[in-house]
């Protein structure tokens, strides 16, 4: 059964996104666990629905970008850290919130990575933003236009969700929010420097992405080239 795919006038990410990676989008209440392969069924058999649908959407529409692609995709299994185990040649990714979810997938030969966060566009609770924001970020979020000033600190979390997406399946380095510092570029570009050495593949230590806020959600993408 293939996804139900959101509309292109309505995607949150194909402006963030080249030419070259296949993304696919839809809402997880649309999405029907109950035709996911037995292997796939099994992991969130304990589950909530809301986390059934949720993980639902992104492993039907990880097969439908898949299958844009021309690439055969059985079930998408974890490893043991919990990171999506994609075909041979391919890299991906997978974010989702309470209403949308997104996956992205391109070939391996010309991307080293992919990183997408989506979040709805709605302020952070004040209590959270230090655990967010390094000193400096304070002050780029208050720098900010009017219309993103409020929903700066939760914009920081999703640019820093992204970036930690696109690099942790190659170097495999947790990192917490204090260890990646944001600096934002333009109207909707980003600059994100790693602080941990070893975290980021060798020349991304610095890494630029982009975000947009549309339909009532922000989402962050980065994408990492090969060469």
């Amino acid at each position: 059964m293939s996804a139900p795919r959101q509309p292109p006038e309505s995607s949150l990410f194909r402006p963030l996104l080249p030419a070259g990676v296949t993304l696919a989008e839809m809402p997880p209440a649309a999405a029907d666990p109950a035709t996911l392969p037995p292997e796939e069924q099994a992991l969130i058999e304990r589950a909530v629905d809301k986390r059934r649908r949720e993980f639902a959407a992104g492993r039907l529409l990880a097969r439908a970008a898949l299958a844009e692609a021309r690439i055969a995709a059985g079930p998408l299994l974890p490893d043991p850290n919990r990171v999506p185990c994609w075909p041979a040649g391919m890299v991906g990714s997978i974010t989702h919130c309470n209403t949308l979810c997104a996956v992205a997938v391109a070939p391996a030969a010309r991307w080293l990575g992919l990183g997408l966060d989506v979040e709805p566009a709605d302020p952070l609770e004040p209590r959270l933003l230090p655990m967010i924001l390094r000193e400096a970020e304070f002050a780029r979020v208050d720098a900010l236009p009017p219309e993103l000033r409020a929903i700066g600190g939760r914009l920081v979390f999703s640019i820093k969700e992204a970036v930690y997406k696109a690099i942790y399946p190659s170097c495999r380095v947790f990192l917490d929010f204090q260890q990646v510092e944001i600096a934002f570029a333009g109207d909707d570009g980003f600059v994100a420097d790693v602080l941990v050495p070893g975290a980021a593949p060798r020349g991304f230590e610095r890494i630029h992405g982009r975000f947009r806020v549309a339909h009532g959600h922000m989402g962050a993408a980065v994408v990492l080239p090969a060469d």
